[in-house]
């Protein structure tokens, strides 16, 4: 399987800025088959960098985070399909079952699916899946500060920023600062409500 995907529109229907799941886009549980084209992604050195890759990327090593994610015990993971095809995954795991919390991570590896709205969707669906299976109370993760389009995308889903990890991440040679953003289940739910 290749990395080239198949484009179409998606059409967001939107209420005060946030989305709306359109019919084009979809998440489905990663399986092998999604194994070639993920290994793709992260062997581009642009997608490895801004996702903070730190180790060679091979098939052995996705096919074994496949297999992990299928448990559904440490990690929870979906693909995100737009149009039917695989075009990235959102990723929830470092579950603190005692405190209510996990992390989220979010890719999009097929560059021309980016700046549509596809991300904002997929992450609204992963939210309200999420939140109604774990029984969770908050929601964290951490972005480069320079990545401004992912940071409006999750302040728009209602994500505040908690706080900043001075020079976190190591950006073509560069220190960044990695802001840290969390998301409580009741705003999230007041969110839901008044779309």
């Amino acid at each position: 399987m290749g990395c080239n995907t198949v484009r179409c529109t998606v059409e967001l229907e939107t209420r005060a800025a946030q989305p709306r799941l359109s019919g084009d886009v979809s998440l489905a549980e990663i399986t092998e088959q999604c194994a070639s084209r993920m290994l793709c992604w992260m062997q581009q050195p642009d997608l490895a960098e801004e996702i903070g890759l730190s180790v060679e990327p091979s098939l052995e090593r996705t096919l074994d985070w496949i297999h992990r994610a299928a448990l559904k015990s440490d990690i929870r993971a979906w693909a995100i399909h737009h149009c039917g095809v695989h075009i990235g995954n959102i990723v929830f795991d470092q579950f603190d079952r005692k405190a209510g919390s996990t992390r989220m991570s979010v890719y999009l590896g097929d560059p021309e699916s980016r700046g549509m709205g596809i991300g904002s969707v997929a992450i609204y669906e992963g939210l309200t899946r999420i939140f109604d299976e774990a029984a969770l109370h908050r929601i964290w993760l951490t972005v480069h500060a320079e990545n401004s389009s992912a940071i409006r995308v999750y302040q728009s889903l209602g994500f505040q920023i908690e706080g900043r990890l001075r020079e976190a991440f190591l950006r073509r040679g560069k220190r960044i600062d990695a802001l840290y953003f969390g998301l409580l289940r009741s705003e999230f739910f007041r969110l839901e409500a008044s779309l």
